[in-house]
């Protein structure tokens, strides 16, 4: 179910009530995962939670910056016009954040750096809860019901991860999805992680048959 009377990149204020854009019902209505924007500072209680566990993680310097800074940029990432913080829930529980961000108006650092971006490209991070990263095939679920979500919007035609190699849990969910990683760019310890809607459109229908064996 999709609510397409919301655009892709919806403007909202920081403390927007909105409800569930997307919301998908699995292994016969046992699970249902369902995508909201992120609503501040209401979100902010499990999602710092959610930031502690990651830095020990990741080398990402966002988690580097001070708590009200963070908060900051997310409720910016929300007013502006061409990036999304999405809440996905997990039978109604928070299980994740995901961003996405169109890609033409991304950060410069990453149009002069190692990725060179497309046209059609929208670039996404994700911040899972401690519960979902050892939860495989749950959040193989997630991710794949938020890309199915994504490609129903006529702009998106390419999915782009960036993910450090020492980010081995994320790297092989994309594996385990079909992204394919990109030979073009050449950055010390990165990689470029890359969906197209040709690839989705062709592979969608097997996903869950994939997911469904995994153990």
């Amino acid at each position: 179910m999709n609510n397409m009377n919301t655009p892709l990149y919806a403007s909202l204020m920081p403390n927007n009530k909105t409800g569930v854009v997307h919301e998908q019902s699995l292994n016969h209505g046992k699970l249902t995962i369902a995508l909201r924007p992120l609503q501040l500072p209401g979100d902010w209680r499990f999602i710092s939670k959610w930031m502690s566990c990651e830095m020990a993680r990741s080398t990402s310097q966002p988690f580097r910056l001070p708590e009200k800074h963070l908060q900051e940029t997310y409720a910016t990432m929300l007013m502006c016009d061409f990036a999304q913080p999405l809440i996905v829930l997990i039978n109604n529980t928070p299980g994740l954040l995901l961003e996405i961000c169109d890609g033409e108006k991304q950060l410069a650092e990453y149009e002069t750096g190692f990725y060179m971006l497309e046209r059609g490209d929208h670039m996404i991070n994700i911040i899972t809860s401690p519960t979902l990263i050892n939860s495989r095939k749950t959040l193989m679920n997630a991710v794949s019901c938020s890309l199915q979500y994504f490609f129903s919007y006529p702009q998106a035609n390419r999915i782009a991860w960036v993910l450090h190699e020492r980010e081995k849990h994320f790297i092989n969910l994309a594996n385990h999805l079909g992204f394919a990683v990109s030979n073009r760019y050449n950055w010390p310890g990165v990689h470029v992680y890359l969906y197209s809607r040709e690839k989705h459109e062709r592979f969608s229908d097997s996903w869950q048959q994939q997911i469904k064996k995994l153990v």
